[in-house]
Parts: C-alpha cells; sequence; structure tokens
C-alpha cells in the first residue's frame, strides 16, 4: 500500500485491505495521545481512528503536540 504521510510517499508493506488509521499510528510508532490527524484534507479523530479505513494512495498528515514554551 502507498500513503502520501506528511508529504513524503511511504510504501507500507503487508498491509491488509482493512487497515485501519489507529493501526497505521500504532505501525508507525507514533502514540496515540500525542498526534493529530488529517485524512484527505479531513481532521479525524481518536474515536473514529478504529473505524477509519486506510486506502492505498490516501493522504496523511500527522502532528506531533510538542510540549515546551519560553522561561523569561
Amino acid at each position: 500500500m502507498n500513503l502520501k504521510i506528511n508529504g513524503e510517499i511511504k510504501t507500507i508493506e503487508n498491509a491488509d485491505t482493512e487497515f485501519l488509521l489507529e493501526g497505521l499510528l500504532e505501525h508507525l510508532g507514533y502514540k496515540p495521545q500525542l498526534v493529530v490527524v488529517e485524512l484527505n484534507g479531513v481532521i479525524v479523530t481518536p474515536k473514529d481512528w478504529i473505524n477509519t479505513k486506510i486506502k492505498n494512495g490516501d493522504c496523511l498528515e500527522v502532528v506531533t503536540i510538542v510540549g515546551g514554551g519560553s522561561y523569561s
């Protein structure tokens, strides 16, 4: 399966035809509580990840939330 993830084409080997977003994020090593996911231009809420099917050619943007700030 070929996907565009954060602007880069990635090939996912051994992907089922029913590959789900939750499984993809785990496969790619993302920590679910620290990411926001956009699939084909639409933000997908975490509660929908388990039911969201990923298809060949889909485009994902995965943004990792990072804490921090500046000290004055």
